[in-house]
């Protein structure tokens, strides 16, 4: 969260940038988040002048390892179970009467709380201040899952009761708000990889970026529009790269390739825990051909490449989509973007969602997202043993008690290698 400082006579970037930063040379990380500043005369080294009475936001100062939260009380809501719990300025708060909480495995986690609101509770009311984008951090039974930005409260007053609702997304999630600031201007940029690009955008907001598997080759040229929110941006230039990204439990943003995995837990059809599977079939989104374009260019001749699904066209069967591939140069860009998309109409179009009436898997683990999942559920259309890739897992609890529901892909989705044989057949 950023933090305020007043300029009095005497300060001067450079100064500031030692005194909140620990360098003189991070001055242009404040002027980054102050694009008030954007158009004033500048001083020797090219820093733009500040005079007193300007309010200047200062960034957060990165760390490697970021701290763990120091908890100076518990506050319990309600008497209902005190498995999830939320720390906000220091405090641990409990006792929510439901919520809902998605890991996603290729967009990033959310989460809702509901618990009774009553206005003599003091801690509560001060820590959900609308629009105050406070820090949290989210836990089931202990286990951090991820720290967060509370989001605004959602209240609701009925005749038996008022209700608050408690909304968030992970720290990283602002890069899905926010547009690059001006500061950054013009967003070109030229034979640079994924991480020159995001680095520099996410530290504006306090966010670090992790590449486990690399950034990948680095592109010839790309550029943003001023008005397209970084993470979408971002997200292009990683389906060129066969990148996936999440958050991680710190909240900072992941760039990665999608692996196969020994399976974490076996669900079959009339066997606890699974208590339903239902196929989700999109026929109108799937096609045989997909082809890719680039725009035309004085200085490049188009390029266009072709992904063949040969489930359909082994059967005969021809339909055709065509897209236009933004910043790819080179037939490499062009293929992996191509490759991506059709990975994601696999995933859009041949899903199942499991129901289960637990959280843990038989070790009595939390299921994860990403993890491995076989299913035997011939009612369901899998006639057969498959092993699927768990893309969101929703934990729920509402008076009813504990439920889970999975939403199933074929491995291999993201990146468009089918198994050779479907779940069906």
């Amino acid at each position: 969260m950023s933090r305020r400082h007043t300029v009095v006579s005497g300060d001067t970037l450079n100064a500031i940038s030692v005194r909140y930063l620990g360098s003189s040379l991070k001055w242009r990380k404040i002027v980054d988040v102050n694009p008030q500043l954007a158009g004033r005369r500048t001083a020797s080294d090219g820093s733009p002048l500040i005079f007193p009475g300007d309010v200047l936001l200062i960034p957060d100062n990165i760390t490697e390892k970021p701290a763990a939260p120091q908890i100076a009380q518990t506050v319990t809501l309600s008497e209902n179970e005190q498995d999830v719990s939320i720390i906000i300025d220091g405090k641990r708060f409990t006792g929510f009467t439901s919520y809902e909480i998605n890991l996603s495995y290729d967009s990033l986690d959310s989460f809702s709380f509901t618990a009774p609101y009553d206005v003599a509770v003091k801690d509560l009311k001060e820590a959900i201040t609308p629009f105050a984008f406070k820090n949290c951090a989210l836990y089931y039974s202990g286990q951090l899952l991820f720290k967060a930005y509370l989001l605004t409260p959602d209240p609701e007053l009925t005749a038996e009761a008022t209700e608050i609702t408690l909304q968030g997304y992970p720290l990283c999630g602002v890069l899905n708000d926010c547009t690059v600031p001006p500061s950054m201007y013009p967003l070109e940029y030229f034979n640079a990889t994924i991480r020159d690009i995001a680095d520099p955008v996410a530290e504006v907001y306090g966010i670090r970026v992790l590449y486990p598997d690399g950034p990948g080759d680095p592109f010839i040229e790309v550029g943003a529009e001023a008005n397209e929110r970084v993470l979408s941006f971002l997200l292009k230039l990683a389906q060129q790269r066969m990148l996936l990204f999440t958050n991680d439990e710190n909240g900072r943003l992941v760039f990665f390739k999608s692996r196969r995995q020994s399976a974490f837990m076996q669900l079959k059809e009339g066997d606890a825990p699974l208590v339903s599977i239902t196929p989700h079939f999109n026929a109108q989104g799937f096609f045989s051909h997909i082809t890719g374009h680039t725009r035309c260019d004085i200085f490049l001749d188009p390029l266009s490449f072709t992904y063949e699904n040969n489930y359909l066209i082994n059967r005969g069967i021809i339909r055709h989509e065509a897209i236009l591939v933004h910043d790819a140069d080179v037939m490499s860009d062009l293929e992996n973007a191509v490759k991506a998309h059709a990975g994601r109409m696999f995933a859009d179009c041949i899903s199942f969602k499991a129901k289960c009436d637990t959280h843990l898997n038989g070790d009595g683990q939390l299921f994860r997202k990403g993890m491995t999942v076989c299913v035997n559920a011939p009612g369901a259309m899998i006639s057969r043993q498959s092993n699927f890739t768990a893309r969101n897992i929703k934990l729920l609890r509402d008076a009813k008690g504990k439920t889970t529901e999975i939403d199933l892909v074929l491995p291999g989705s993201f990146t468009g290698k089918l198994p050779e044989v479907l779940p069906w057949e």
